[in-house]
């Protein structure tokens, strides 16, 4: 649930949306502001906040906002 809640807001503050527009189905690529730039500063971001390593390789094959919270999860269990 904090991991939710946590990449929820920084989602939304990185792509400049509300929050409650952010759905976890959505694509990551359908954001209007989801641009290289952005995809890089939404995974240092994640690095720090979760405090996870995740390789660009793992990171590039994620497609939706679910993928992207369960990837963290699932670093953060290791």
């Amino acid at each position: 649930m904090i991991v939710t809640s946590t990449l929820a807001e920084l989602l939304a503050d990185i792509l400049e949306i509300e929050e409650q527009d952010l759905n976890f189905n959505m694509r990551l690529s359908d954001f209007e502001n989801w641009d290289s730039v952005n995809s890089l500063r939404i995974l240092t971001h994640i690095e720090d906040e979760f405090h996870v390593r995740l390789s660009m390789e793992q990171y590039s094959k994620v497609q939706t906002v679910e993928e992207l919270r369960a990837l963290i999860e699932e670093m953060s269990n290791e």
